[in-house]
């Protein structure tokens, strides 16, 4: 027989979703009420074998409220819905013995573990209370690993799968401690798949379990003090679940993230190898202006996101000049009024090329932008500073920089002293203080060199 759940939810989209999810995994709806009033009436009428309760409701009492009475008089799980996840709402949950917590919007399967460890721990109780043989027959058969304390912290039992797991036979060695068989570590992600894999970036992080032989598994785990009739403490349940398929498939998922990287990556310097082709004496400027740009935006501790933004923008900053006749971009001369107007709309046309690319950062806006002032004087459009993003900020101060300390056809090189100089002396009128200050510091306090493409 289908266990049979009551949905007390007053938003009508949710309390849908909520009854597809439910019947979708196997179990039977009661319906939907509203209020907590009928909550508790429904409740005594229907005797459903589990609740999922919003917090907030129509009427007078909220589903807190609600709860407790329905506790009073049934024992039915009951598992809180709700959109807040503050600690007074918290704490208020936890006087009501939930079976479980969800913050919106609830995932299916987050919905269907939960649930089920709600009606696990709720035939768990009844059980201990009648048999703890058949207590133990339960726990014996599920796939995660539990462990029973008593009041003072040792070890009361451990299901074979939390033996299998920690490598502790409990029932034939002298009785421990938790905390001298337990040992879990918060590390980043570790391989565990072969030593070709792809390398990760080490924002993933997992609870590892240490072995009796030092061996690593990342699991997730729960702690939950048990209280005896009287309201006292009693000891404790810790359940372990090993998530090792978990972390594999996430592996998979960042590999396939840092596949995608590689390719945008080689995709924009094929692009950029494009334009240096029609202007040689501009090769490897754009990847040295990248390069300079990086170093300012990580010095400014910009985010990670920003920083490689203004890197990729950087490396193909210039890709719109593919529209400028090369005899222009190679003239050793003094550029006529109508030469210079065709190199000043060079921004707008790389920020059309690149702007049907879906890039995650605004490469085509930094494109777009990197020859405007922050006095409103750049071009193509003539922003001003609140107009102006941070990265095409950074990037102008570096093609600044670079195209004065690099040979030009129309000009030798002037040198890095002369290139700091200039951005010193304009700061605040042309270019952002805080983007020069940076810039001269790498250069004149952190040893930064330009670097040789």
């Amino acid at each position: 027989m289908n266990k049979s759940i009551l949905i007390v939810e007053d938003e009508k989209t949710a309390a849908s979703y909520l009854e597809k999810f439910i019947t979708d995994l196997g179990y039977s709806s009661l319906g939907i009420v509203v209020s907590g009033e009928e909550a508790i009436s429904r409740s005594l009428q229907a005797k459903p074998d589990l609740i999922l309760m919003d917090i907030i409701l129509e009427g007078p009492i909220d589903g807190i409220y609600a709860a407790r009475q329905i506790n009073q008089s049934n024992d039915i799980p009951i598992i809180f819905i709700t959109s807040s996840n503050d600690m007074k709402t918290v704490d208020r949950v936890k006087v009501s013995n939930p079976f479980g917590y969800i913050v919106k919007p609830i995932d299916k399967n987050e919905l269907k573990s939960i649930i089920d460890m709600a009606f696990l721990r709720h035939n768990m109780e009844k059980m201990l209370r009648n048999n703890e043989h058949k207590l133990s027959t339960i726990l014996n058969s599920i796939a995660d690993g539990v462990i029973v304390t008593d009041d003072q912290g040792y070890i009361t039992y451990m299901n074979p799968v939390a033996e299998d797991m920690t490598e502790y036979a409990a029932g034939a060695k002298p009785e421990k401690k938790l905390k001298d068989i337990i040992r879990i570590e918060n590390t980043a992600i570790q391989s565990l798949r072969d030593n070709t894999a792809i390398p990760l970036p080490h924002d993933l992080n997992y609870n590892y379990l240490i072995t009796q032989s030092g061996k690593k598994i990342p699991v997730d785990y729960s702690m939950a003090p048990q209280k005896d009739r009287g309201g006292s403490f009693a000891g404790s349940v810790m359940v372990i679940r090993d998530i090792t398929d978990r972390v594999k498939s996430e592996e998979m998922v960042m590999e396939s993230i840092s596949l995608l990287r590689k390719t945008m990556g080689g995709m924009i310097q094929a692009i950029a190898s494009t334009i240096e082709t029609r202007d040689p004496y501009t090769a490897g400027h754009q990847r040295r202006v990248s390069d300079l740009a990086r170093e300012i935006a990580k010095a400014m501790g910009l985010p990670t996101s920003s920083i490689e933004g203004v890197r990729m923008a950087g490396v193909i900053h210039d890709l719109g000049k593919i529209s400028v006749p090369a005899e222009i971009l190679s003239k050793p001369g003094r550029l006529t009024e109508i030469e210079f107007s065709l190199i000043k709309i060079h921004p707008q046309i790389g920020f059309e090329i690149i702007k049907p690319i879906d890039f995650p950062w605004p490469v085509a806006d930094i494109i777009y932008q990197h020859h405007e002032r922050i006095d409103g004087s750049g071009y193509p459009r003539g922003l001003s500073g609140g107009d102006l993003m941070i990265e095409a900020m950074i990037l102008t101060v570096a093609d600044v920089v670079e195209a004065m300390a690099s040979h030009r056809p129309y000009r030798a090189s002037l040198g890095i002293e002369k290139a700091l100089a200039e951005i010193a002396a304009n700061k605040g009128t042309l270019y952002d203080r805080d983007v020069v200050d940076t810039c001269i510091k790498l250069f004149r306090d952190n040893g930064y060199v330009m670097a040789q493409v």
